[in-house]
């Protein structure tokens, strides 16, 4: 035998040993290794850490979640406001303002079949439901959920149980385990979350509105009052206006809130519909302003990106009084401030 290959005989000798130990190691005690190796929930690296097995409890988070959208449905449905018009009715004339109810579009029956599924598919209906997507871009699912839940689409519980559903969805995609229960879970609820998502997204714009108006009630400084779906007597009406002029003309115009202070009057309107490039929208503002008494300031509440100049321009053409836009997903903490401008 040559000096190399007793060379080699030396560098592979160790290494061989130690496969053999490993190799009876996990031969003689697979049984408590594998135990140990199950009870490794997650791994710690520079920077972060990850799931290798998702709680058993992550089951109860689906439950919450189904619950929490269940009743938010269930008091919408409970609520009786004949004033606001259905989605194919005519909405647009000046004197119907409300948002209106959207029209359900069933969603495609397909069985919603793993954790990462129901991760993908929440995540695009959210997106659908924050249209128009907030001034800025596009945004992770999760800051689309704070996105709705300051505009009052989704209560504090409800964002609450979608973030930790999206947490948990997001660990199975970076290739946690997911324990039986859970799996269960998510083919039990799966469908029903979605459906309950679809049934929100025909409310959404009513319910944005809805929060505008709690939000001042519940800020409205004592020297001020308000009266919330006011009808006002529309301009183009007089008492010289005869009879058979008048056949078929809205009688008022109406708005979402009429704020009084001393003497002052504004008007506070919502239009969650109204965004850059919708001329509809825009007409039927235009058409609503001209239902206003003229020296009457008004302050129209949008989402998503601002108005062009050129469609500003023609929205405040409408009207020879103030108006002015705020930006609820930028601007919401404006809303006192900007109708106090208008009531000095």
């Amino acid at each position: 035998m040559n000096e190399s290959a007793v060379l080699l005989a030396g560098d592979l000798a160790w290494p061989l040993t130690v496969l053999i130990i490993v190799a009876i190691l996990l031969a003689s005690q697979r049984g408590p290794i594998g135990r140990l190796i199950d009870r490794i929930k997650s791994l710690k690296y520079p920077g972060g850490e990850a799931e290798l097995t998702l709680a058993e409890g992550n089951a109860d988070v689906i439950s919450t979640l189904v619950d929490a959208l269940s009743r938010g449905m269930g008091e919408l449905a409970e609520q009786s406001e004949p004033t606001r018009p259905a989605a194919g009715s005519e909405s647009i004339e000046p004197i119907q303002n409300r948002e209106p109810i959207g029209d359900f579009k069933p969603l495609p029956a397909e069985q919603v079949t793993s954790l990462v599924m129901l991760g993908t598919r929440v995540g695009n209906l959210l997106s659908e439901l924050a249209y128009p997507p907030a001034a800025g871009g596009n945004v992770s699912v999760s800051a689309t959920v704070d996105v709705l839940r300051h505009r009052g689409v989704l209560d504090d519980e409800q964002a609450a149980a979608l973030h930790q559903t999206l947490r948990i969805a997001d660990e199975a995609a970076r290739g946690a385990m997911v324990p039986p229960r859970v799996a269960q879970a998510v083919q039990n609820a799966g469908t029903a979350i979605e459906r309950q998502l679809a049934l929100l997204r025909t409310v959404a714009a009513a319910k944005f509105e809805d929060h505008v108006l709690d939000m001042l009630r519940k800020q409205l400084p004592d020297d001020w009052s308000v009266d919330i779906d006011r009808a006002i007597p529309w301009a183009g009406l007089n008492a010289e206006t005869p009879a058979w002029a008048d056949a078929g003309l809205p009688r008022h115009a109406r708005v979402d809130a009429l704020v009084m202070s001393n003497d002052r009057n504004a008007v506070l309107e919502v239009r969650a519909r109204l965004q850059p490039g919708a001329d509809g929208q825009i007409d039927a503002v235009r058409e609503w302003l001209e239902a206003l008494p003229s020296d009457l300031p008004v302050l129209l509440v949008m989402l998503g990106e601002r108005l062009l100049r050129s469609e500003l321009e023609r929205i405040r053409s409408a009207h020879e009084g103030i108006v002015e836009v705020l930006l609820w997903d930028k601007e919401a903490s404006s809303l006192i401030p900007m109708l106090r401008g208008l009531l000095r």
